[in-house]
């Protein structure tokens, strides 16, 4: 069975393809925000580099968030349209799940940097234990900085096998942070 994972949570683009339960290619793209511009060509270059046929595709894995808003809604999206057009089921795993999934430890703090802050997850024995958050400026030195890990894609695939599959329609971006307006106590 083909899997593809689709992960535009940061400013790189991560695409991997499984092949029987492990990793048989990926695509990792740094890009300056211009996700719209590149992720389809990628998904084109990873298929027909393994001469592989979109329509082979039966399974899709889709990382939605926390992260870029933008990036993360338009990998949700492709990954939605993919599976609801095809009828193929779509699975979801967050960027900081990804992380701890990654991390050979029984209990796990996680956290993904971004301009301001940073989004934080704990877990114990890959599970959830604390709602994620975020934080703006400096955090403790007892998380995990997403920098500093270098995920482990057959573990992910490997967690994904416990989700369920869930109706494209349902599936939706992480949204962790307050806009201005909601942060502004002043009203």
């Amino acid at each position: 069975m083909l899997t593809l994972l689709i992960d535009t949570h940061s400013l790189v683009i991560n695409l991997v393809l499984y092949q029987n339960q492990k990793v048989l290619d990926k695509i990792n793209y740094s890009t300056n925000k211009s996700h719209s511009i590149y992720i389809m060509p990628l998904i084109v270059k990873l298929l027909t580099q393994n001469n592989i046929d979109k329509n082979e595709i039966k399974e899709i894995i889709v990382v939605n968030g926390p992260g870029s808003f933008t990036g993360s809604r338009l990998g949700i999206t492709i990954a939605k349209t993919w599976a609801y057009t095809k009828k193929i089921p779509i699975k979801v795993i967050s960027s900081l799940e990804m992380l701890a999934c990654s991390i050979p430890k029984k209990q796990v703090k996680v956290a993904i940097p971004d301009a301001k802050g940073y989004y934080l997850g704990e877990f114990q024995d890959n599970k959830k234990i604390k709602e994620f958050t975020y934080v703006n400026g400096k955090i403790s030195q007892d998380y995990e900085l997403e920098e500093n890990i270098n995920i482990d894609y057959n573990k992910v695939y490997e967690y994904t096998q416990n989700l369920q599959a869930q109706n494209p329609h349902s599936v939706k971006p992480i949204y962790i942070k307050k806009i201005g307006v909601e942060n502004d106590s002043s009203r």
